[in-house]
């Protein structure tokens, strides 16, 4: 691991689609996760019939072929408990015995008034809304408030063909964040309608705690919160994790690896160290990093070490630049994070492999 620490002197460097230009959003008084004064385009909303044929206007046939190859793994989630009625979409990701594993929002099962506990299994009735307009009962098998992801399974007689999954496995280290197209999908809770938004990603920082989090120009609604967000190269990139004309999403590759060490240890990843990618960060600040080095340094500024010492950390230290890990050079922390994720879980595995053997 290559780092640089900015607190000395000078470092060295180191099926018919049926398109409405203006759609009418579900009301949602109060909420405003995230904001944008972007004057770039709305994107066009999109309800997917799957009965009729394609017709996609302007740059859309290149998502054809990604909307059919998973529309019927994206299904809409709905909530009650404590008279509040809550939804999000979701997406099939597995099959495990006779459970079908389904990715969605933690914001399905959160309690209004906190953003630290949710509802425990025996408080809130989830019923699964599928592509072929059937119901079947939920069940919350797996929680990650910081991550803002959970998973809920549903017993469904021949799920392994009605209810294809969008395997998790043999995932890139990380995917690129160059701007790029990408459709954010969803499930609409009333009509059940498959829904598609176009939009554009874009690298641009954001205050919330999570800073994997990568940022969309897509006017959603509230019916996309929890579907996958795709590429027109049929990758299933993200989870989208809030709504506004920014749509935020955390990558598949920070949850694929939440849910793998969740599968093996029954318990929810947690990383202690916390940091920024420098190209996110404001002028000024990177001006003033700049000044401490020869040359302009690259990659993860640490900001927050949680409640761990700095010999049991490495010997990071919060201000400490991390430029290389293994040798590959840092550039996005949800890069970072998938990395460090690796590491625990393979920790994770010597530990038990240990356990067994002295057993």
């Amino acid at each position: 691991m290559k780092r640089k620490n900015t607190r000395g002197r000078k470092g060295k460097t180191t099926a018919k689609l049926q398109i409405s230009e203006d759609p009418q959003q579900k009301e949602n008084p109060g909420h405003r996760t995230c904001w944008s004064d972007s004057d770039e385009p709305q994107s066009k909303f999109v309800n997917f019939d799957s009965e009729r044929a394609a017709n996609f206007n302007k740059d859309e046939p290149k998502y054809f072929e990604s909307v059919l190859r998973v529309h019927k793994s994206v299904v809409s989630l709905v909530a009650t408990a404590d008279g509040r009625r809550m939804f999000c979409s979701g997406t099939v990701i597995d099959h495990v015995g006779e459970k079908t594993w389904i990715l969605t929002s933690a914001t399905l099962v959160r309690k209004p008034t906190t953003q630290f506990e949710v509802y425990r299994q025996d408080n809130i009735k989830i019923e699964v809304n599928l592509h072929n307009e059937q119901t079947a009962t939920g069940s919350l098998e797996m929680c990650d408030l910081h991550y803002n992801i959970a998973i809920v399974t549903i017993e469904y007689p021949g799920s392994m063909v009605l209810l294809p999954a969008v395997g998790l496995n043999n995932l890139p280290k990380y995917y690129s964040l160059q701007p790029r197209p990408v459709i954010a999908l969803g499930r609409d809770v009333d009509s059940k309608a498959f829904l598609v938004k176009c939009g554009k990603l874009v690298r641009k920082n954001i205050e919330l705690d999570c800073k994997e989090l990568v940022v969309c120009m897509c006017d959603i609604t509230k019916d996309f919160v929890g579907g996958p967000v795709m590429d027109s190269q049929k990758r299933f990139l993200g989870i989208t994790y809030s709504y506004e004309k920014t749509a935020l999403y955390l990558p598949v590759e920070v949850a694929a690896r939440c849910i793998n060490y969740f599968k093996k240890e029954r318990t929810i990843p947690w990383l202690r160290i916390r940091g920024q990618a420098l190209h996110t960060l404001a002028l000024d600040v990177l001006e003033s990093l700049s000044s401490k080095f020869d040359t302009p340094p690259s990659g993860i500024l640490i900001d927050k070490i949680c409640d761990m010492s700095t010999e049991n950390c490495g010997g990071i230290e919060v201000g400490d630049i991390i430029s290389k890990l293994d040798g590959d050079a840092l550039y996005s922390v949800a890069q970072f994070t998938a990395m460090f994720l690796d590491k625990k879980e393979a920790a994770m595995d010597t530990l038990n492999t240990v356990i067994l053997e002295e057993g």
